[in-house]
């Protein structure tokens, strides 16, 4: 059963990776994951797997891209059962790349997204603890687009 602990350090690992984003801080985005068993979709579109990959991916984009505004999370939801977790939420993401940089993929206006989290009470080693062991990242359909086959769309939910 989930006690309020379980609650409190999943939302902590959440806010250290979201933070780790701001400036690539790669020793906090580090200690959040579940080491070489660790599996991201990046945001753009390319998995990446274990933390050697994560780790070449932030000091390959440190420099040449930041991420200077993330908003608070939209409708995040967090559901534990004993020892796997998830968590589901929608940002909006601010990115900027360095000048004469490109990253396929990745748009350079504010935008939303959509981000799950999945966690294990395993630190990857054997060890009770913790850790996220999936993240995956994409974009979210346009402000006004309708949602099939309800009609409403992320702005009118929004503004209920």
């Amino acid at each position: 059963m989930a006690t309020q602990a379980d609650r409190e350090e999943i939302l902590r690992l959440h806010r250290a990776w979201w933070e780790s984003n701001f400036d690539f801080d790669i020793p906090k985005m580090r200690s959040v994951f579940a080491g070489e068993r660790y599996l991201q979709y990046n945001l753009n579109g390319h998995p990446y797997y274990g933390l050697g990959e994560k780790t070449k991916l932030w000091e390959a984009l440190k420099g040449n891209l930041s991420i200077p505004e993330i908003s608070d999370p939209i409708d995040l939801r967090l559901e534990i059962t004993d020892d796997m977790a998830w968590l589901a939420c929608e940002n909006v993401v601010r990115i900027q790349l360095a000048e004469g940089t490109e990253v396929p993929g990745v748009p350079l206006t504010p935008y939303r997204i959509r981000s799950t989290e999945v966690y294990q009470r395993d630190d990857g080693a054997g060890n009770r603890g913790w850790k996220m062991w999936h993240f995956h990242c994409s974009p979210t359909a346009a402000e006004n687009e309708p949602r099939m086959p309800f009609g409403d769309s992320f702005a009118s939910r929004k503004s209920k």
